[in-house]
């Protein structure tokens, strides 16, 4: 059980009720509508960052799979692994996460994507030796997208363990397309 419960939608504002309505019913939605004035923001941020970002998602999902390992954010790396495999990780891949870039299961651009994630999920800063090596390999549209990713993904993992949110009866069954909104 999470340590505040979950919104009444009868007690969300008309546009966060509608928006709420329309999503799958995600324990960590429910519980971020509780925060009304940044609850639609978070989402279109959200969406952008698995829909509109010209990085690769297997390197997105790769990225988003470490940040939940490092934090130890399972409700987050539940629903990721899918996703991850949906956008072209191996199996293996997945398995190898926690062993990062030290893994052989990745290729050098995936290495440096994972060490670029441990340095800025556990310090913030990323070393110049790290930084240096990943922007040989992406442009600096793509280094700042896989920036904001790691971050929102981190801000995520944060209130999922802060407020214990537990795994619904449908976690991990997710794919992209389903995370879209209802459209009637």
């Amino acid at each position: 059980m999470a340590r505040i419960p979950y919104p009444e939608l009868t007690a969300l504002d008309d546009k966060v009720r509608a928006r709420v309505e329309e999503l799958p019913p995600l324990n960590i939605l429910r519980l971020l509508s509780h925060a009304q004035a940044n609850f639609l923001p978070f989402l279109a941020f959200g969406s952008s960052i698995l829909t509109a970002q010209e990085l690769d998602g297997k390197l997105r999902e790769l990225a988003i799979l470490r940040v939940a390992h490092l934090t130890g954010a399972n409700y987050e790396w539940t629903q990721h692994v899918p996703i991850a495999i949906q956008c072209g990780a191996s199996e293996a891949q997945v398995a190898a996460i926690p062993d990062g870039a030290a893994s052989p299961a990745f290729d050098d651009l995936e290495k440096k994507v994972l060490a670029f994630t441990d340095e800025l999920t556990q310090g913030v800063r990323v070393s110049d030796a790290t930084f240096q090596a990943l922007a040989a390999l992406l442009p600096p549209r793509q280094l700042v997208e896989l920036v904001l990713a790691t971050s929102f993904y981190g801000l995520a993992a944060r209130v999922m363990e802060v407020f214990q949110i537990e795994l619904e009866p449908t976690a991990g069954t997710y794919s992209l397309e389903s995370l879209q909104p209802k459209k009637d």
